[in-house]
């Protein structure tokens, strides 16, 4: 975890550098915001916030976020990328599993697994345009919680009792395992 000290350092640059005194409580709600952050990336951000922030006003911490987690647009359009990932490594046949639950929620709302699957390539600028949408509408929300969109071929199976024979998700998003499979050569 982050040492209020050297984020006290972090903050007194960037005072200095905005011309604006930095109070013990300004440096207390910054602290609790970014305490969880390692410093490097911190010291990235900061320093990105200084090369782009045109007003002499300390930056809010929207303003440091945003380099640190990336934008609404920019998280949309990651998640976007995840769902058509899963499209095409697994399919409707394939059940998905998703690192970010608030991607396979926009699914289920859009019309569930086997729907989202089966657009029509004329049709994805608009499935992509209310997909995003509820990304960033949900992703405020903050109530997401994990859903597993169930493929075909494990709702055929157990729907019949083949409960043995269901093959395991696609993990979409989940870095290390996903590096682990790769070297398992699954």
């Amino acid at each position: 975890m982050l040492s209020l000290n050297e984020f006290s350092g972090l903050m007194t640059t960037m005072g200095e550098v905005f011309d604006k005194k930095i109070t013990e409580a300004v440096l207390d709600i910054y602290y609790d915001i970014f305490k969880d952050y390692p410093i490097e990336q911190l010291k990235r951000a900061f320093t990105q916030v200084i090369k782009t922030h045109y007003y002499n006003t300390l930056p809010k911490p929207a303003d440091i976020l945003e380099h640190l987690d990336g934008s609404s647009e920019d998280k949309s359009l990651i998640a976007w990328l995840k769902a058509k990932e899963a499209v095409v490594k697994g399919g409707y046949p394939a059940t998905i599993e998703f690192d970010d639950p608030v991607i396979s929620n926009c699914i289920k709302e859009l019309g569930g697994w086997d729907w989202f699957c089966k657009q029509e390539i004329e049709n994805l600028c608009f499935v992509e345009k209310r997909f995003r949408d509820l990304y960033k509408l949900f992703q405020k929300r903050e109530t997401n919680t994990p859903v597993k969109l169930i493929g075909f071929i494990e709702n055929k199976n157990s729907n019949l009792g083949f409960k043995d024979n269901i093959p395991r998700s696609i993990k979409i998003g989940f870095d290390k395992e996903d590096k682990e499979l790769k070297k398992l050569g699954a």
